[in-house]
This record gives structure tokens, sequence and C-alpha cells, in this order.
């Protein structure tokens, strides 16, 4: 007799996921403006373009059966359409998205280019006064450009920058207000918020550390920075001063602010890291914590709190992805840990789909049907 064995449930990503296998690591993730296309950094600075529309979306493959009234969705039955590649740019120095379609991204040398939805790489600067540093998109459309210490603001509709300023140091950060009105530029241990309108410098503060990444509170009050130095620097920028929180397991690569949840959230430690705002830790205070999942024996290296919820995703060291309401310890599990890191999350600008990158060149976006947010 022929033994046979059952067939085994599918995971939850099975039925709502996609996955892609690319030549290198995933560096990073960046959905465009519309939310159409994921632009996945890869180690070797090739962009792998993912479109994010989904020929079997979850909401398509829902049934609900007439004699429990309980929902089911059905596996997919296609396959993906592969990634568009394009050739290697460089990446790690900025990439923003770049109208409603396209990317703007660092390139070798002292160029800067357009990377459209289908991966046509077009042209945008072949020469500046050095290498672009750090790219921010704008509220409203356009791009800011650092090269060393020089920023200047560009729109979409043009290649000459509208803008221009002189900064002291090297710009490695850029991050624009929730209300598009300021900019900040970190670099070189200090931080200079500048008008967007005219690029006038409204103050510039001393904020020590390596910055990996800058998020600003949604009131525009804070600036927070996750330092390289294990650490998480922040700026009270109504009070013209600045702290750090220091002594963290590992480097705090990825911090965000939850608007929904009034909170900031921030890898590098055994748990989603999480305070509750404008209540932050300062000085001798301690702030507000919000105890966010369930403490563990493996790093969180990435988080990536919702655009409209009071949700956190947490991307941890084995490779696990899960969601975790803040302030409450109940976890989701996502995705299951393969042993590869999580090395980058992202949420597209609607909230319906969470993009995931891995160290082992994988690439997965998560489309979350309407019945599982209510």
């Amino acid at each position: 007799m022929i033994e046979t064995k059952p067939p085994q449930a599918l995971t939850l990503f099975e039925l709502i996921g996609r996955e892609w296998t690319l030549e290198q690591p995933v560096t990073a993730l960046a959905f465009n403006a519309k939310g159409s296309a994921l632009a996945c950094v890869q180690a070797d600075g090739a962009l792998a373009l993912l479109a994010v529309a989904d020929a079997e979306h979850p909401e398509q493959r829902i049934r609900m059966e007439l004699e429990t009234g309980r929902s089911t969705i059905r596996p997919r039955e296609k396959p993906l359409p592969p990634p568009v590649v394009t050739a290697p740019l460089r990446p790690e120095a900025g990439l923003c998205a770049w109208d409603d379609q396209g990317f703007a991204v660092a390139g070798p040398e002292e160029t800067l280019w357009r990377v459209t939805a289908r991966g046509q790489c077009l042209l945008l600067e072949k020469q500046g006064v050095a290498p672009v540093s750090a790219l921010c998109a704008l509220r409203g459309g356009g791009v800011a450009v650092a090269r060393g210490g020089e920023l200047s603001l560009a729109t979409p509709d043009g290649l000459a920058p509208r803008l221009r300023c002189g900064l002291p140091g090297t710009v490695e950060r850029l991050a624009v207000s929730p209300d598009g009105r300021r900019l900040a530029a970190w670099g070189d241990g200090r931080v200079t918020v500048l008008q967007t309108e005219t690029l006038e410098a409204e103050t510039t503060l001393e904020a020590p550390g390596e910055a990996a990444c800058l998020d600003w509170s949604p009131d525009g009050r804070w600036l927070a920075a996750g330092c390289t130095d294990r650490a998480l620097t922040l700026v009270d920028l109504d009070a013209g001063a600045a702290d750090r929180i220091a002594d963290f397991p590992a480097s705090v690569g990825a911090l965000g602010f939850s608007r929904k949840a009034g909170a900031l959230v921030a890898a590098g430690a055994f748990r989603v890291v999480a305070w509750k705002t404008p209540d932050l830790p300062f000085g001798d205070h301690p702030g507000t914590p919000l105890d966010t999942g369930r403490p563990g024996v493996t790093l969180v290296d990435c988080v990536a709190p919702h655009p409209s919820r009071d949700l956190c995703a947490a991307g941890y060291a084995n490779g696990l992805v899960v969601l975790s309401p803040l302030g409450q310890r109940d976890e989701l599990m996502l995705i299951e840990g393969r042993g590869a890191a999580v090395t980058a999350l992202a949420w597209s600008p609607d909230g319906l789909h969470l993009a995931a990158g891995f160290a082992d060149g994988r690439a997965a976006i998560a489309t979350f049907p309407k019945i599982m947010f209510k």
C-alpha cells in the first residue's frame, strides 16, 4: 500500500503574499509615490523593480461558505511575473520617489538618474560639485539632492535646480517634514533645518551620531535618527536641544513615527522599542514606553509603522516578520523565519501592501485583504 501524506495547511503569507528570489541580497526598499511599483536595492547596486498590482489579488480569491458563513481564500494558481532589473547604480547614496511613477537614484561618480516603474534609466544630472550623498522626495513632487555640503531642490518637470545653498560638512541624510515646509539635513554631527520654499536655514543644532535613518514626528516637533553606533538621537526642535539614547544591543538601522498610535518605534533590540509621543525620553525624563510585541532572543533589525493604522511591522535577524498593534503584546506572524535576516521593510503609501527584503536575496510583498483590518 502506498502511504500518502496529508496536505499541509498553507501559511498566511502563502495565501496573501508573493515572493521573488533575486540574484543579490536586498539592502533597501522603496515604493513609488503612486504605490504601483516597488524598487528593491540589491547589494551590487542594481534595482529590481516589482509591479505591485496583483493578477490574483487576495480579494478576488476570497469565498464565503454559504452553510457556515466562514470566509476562505484559495491558493494562487499562476506564476509571478519576473522582476525588471536595471544596471548597477549607486542607490546606497540615495533612492526616493520621483514624480508619481518613478524613482530618483544616485549613480556612479556625480550622476543622478531617474528610473521608471518599468526599469528605464534616464540621466537627470551628468555632473555636479560632488557625488550625490543624500536624496529625499519632497511633498507635492520634486526632490532634494545633497552633494556633500551643497543642497539643491529640483521640481519633477525640470532638470535645473530651482534653489541651491551650501552647508558645512557632508549631508548624509535628508528628511522632509510632514507638512512639507521644512527639510532636515543631517551630517557631520549636526542637523540643519531649512525652509523648503527658500532654503533659508531656521536652526542648526549639534546632533552626534552617524545616522542610518531619519524621521520627523507628525507634529514637526521631533527629529529622530537611528545611529550606527547603537544609539538613537532625538532632537527637540521646540527646545533647541538634542539627546542620545545609547547602548542599544545593535545598530538602530530603522525607526519611524506612527501618527495613528502616537508613537516612536525603533529597531536594534530584542523586541520592538516604542515610546508614546510627545512624551519621549529626553535628558533625565524616561518618557512613556509602549510594550509592543513579545521579547525574545533574536534581534529586531527592521521596523515599519503602518501609515494609517496603529500597527507596526517588525523584521528579525532570523527572517521572521510579524505585525503587532502598538502598545500591545499581541503578534501576528506574517513570514516565518528561514535563517536569512530581514534587511528592509516598507509599507505602500495606502497601507495595503507590506514589502520585505532579505539577506538571501528574497523580496516579498504581502497584500492585505480589507477583511483582515476589520
